[in-house]
């Protein structure tokens, strides 16, 4: 496998971190949202961004080398 360069390391951790702003403002709004179905497709949403946040911390985790991890 190959190791990330430090621009791909920086560009797979910004991505996380907006991921899981999404995942935070999803929630945020589905507490405060009256209709219940627009509750239940916020809560999808977040959970949807939450798997795509782990998958990115996975293959973060997986391509960087031993010793940095």
């Amino acid at each position: 496998m190959e190791i990330l360069t430090s621009k791909e390391k920086a560009y797979l951790k910004e991505a996380v971190q907006f991921e899981n702003l999404f995942v935070a403002k999803c929630n945020i709004y589905a507490d405060q949202c009256q209709d219940e179905g627009l509750k239940v497709a916020l809560f999808e949403m977040s959970k949807t961004k939450r798997n795509n946040a782990n998958r990115l911390k996975h293959v973060l985790n997986q391509m960087l080398p031993t010793n940095y991890q």
